[in-house]
């Protein structure tokens, strides 16, 4: 089989329902097949879908395996060569599956791919989770082309070039099976976001690109799952950070590098306190007391990676964050030339 569509699902019918009807109707290919792992719904959603959609393989977890849980749940049952994790929240357009499959066969050292990912309800807007392919700073901070923190910027065909980036966003994205495998999957430590950086960072170790694929075009809602500005939106993005960090850095400057990114941290929680920002204020607290409660788990991550001596290109060495809050720098050509 050529390819595996992997959806990982947690209650919404509708939006289920629109990404299906969505996907059939832009997909040409026949050699394909569709996994829905169920995360534990409480609505009976993922039963009601399976009625309407009989041809799609419906896994169901005991629990909310969370992204990176539920996607290495399908992908173990997966028997396609390509696999496309994609969020439930995404319409398509006519063969954007089909442009990533050509992109990996014709580029035999390309390991994954993006597409363009845009706003669903802003279509001229870039998307904040993806854009037009994701980069990061040496303090784990990531940005995209497209969009630097909540800047996002108008599609003017200004990213239109394949182009090799860091990362390719978990709200679509395609990659070779055999690698997936190779690389142990996601690591279920992220539970949700950031998961995919984590791969691509491990994947690019290996020798492999990432690459956005701007001929092929989906559009994305975002923040449907754990909605967005929520207590756990800030938590989880602040904790999985400091463990992509820990894990991933090939070098920590003598350990200034540690000391540099809890600054960044404190000017985090300065911001939220000006902005009456009481969510991320908590959050930043709480990814904080996870760290300490959890530093074994974070320090054992770091030596089994085997690949985080790796020094890769497409880091940014500087602060995606000073650029952005201190010098202005509001769009991804005032950081990347």
């Amino acid at each position: 089989m050529k390819l595996s569509i992997i959806i990982p699902h947690h209650n919404g019918k509708e939006l289920l329902f629109n990404c299906l009807e969505s996907l059939f109707y832009n997909i040409s290919i026949n050699n394909f097949e569709i996994i829905i792992v169920d995360n534990h719904s409480t609505d009976g959603s993922a039963d009601e879908i399976k009625e309407i959609f009989p041809s799609i393989n419906l896994l169901k977890s005991e629990s909310n395996l969370g992204y990176s849980g539920g996607c290495n749940l399908g992908a173990k049952n997966a028997k396609g060569e390509y696999i496309i994790f994609l969020n439930n929240d995404t319409l398509h357009t006519k063969n954007w599956v089909e442009e990533l499959i050509s992109f990996l066969d014709s580029n035999p050292q390309a390991g994954a791919a993006q597409p363009k990912i845009l706003n669903a309800i802003n279509k001229d807007t870039f998307d904040y989770a993806g854009a037009a392919g994701g980069y990061i700073d040496k303090y784990c901070f990531p940005f995209t082309r497209g969009r630097i923190f909540n800047s996002l910027e108008k599609d003017i065909n200004q990213y239109d070039d394949v182009k090799k980036i860091f990362w390719a966003s978990g709200a679509a994205f395609i990659i070779r099976k055999e690698l997936l495998k190779k690389l142990g999957f996601f690591d279920d430590i992220y539970f949700a976001y950031m998961e995919e950086i984590d791969l691509c960072w491990r994947l690019q170790a290996l020798g492999w690109g990432v690459w956005n694929v701007p001929s092929s075009i989906i559009y994305h809602y975002g923040k449907q799952t754990i909605k967005e500005n929520s207590f756990k939106s800030h938590y989880l993005n602040h904790r999985n950070s400091w463990i992509l960090f820990f894990k991933n850095s090939s070098s920590f400057e003598n350990g200034l590098l540690i000391i540099k990114r809890f600054v960044l941290d404190q000017m985090a929680l300065l911001y939220s306190i000006f902005n009456f920002d009481l969510n991320r204020f908590w959050a930043i607290w709480a990814s904080h007391a996870w760290l300490i409660l959890n530093f074994k788990k974070v320090i054992s991550a770091r030596k089994e990676n085997y690949l985080r001596n790796k020094k890769l290109d497409l880091i940014y060495n500087k602060s995606i964050a000073i650029e952005y809050f201190f010098k202005g720098k509001k769009y991804f050509s005032q950081i990347f030339y």
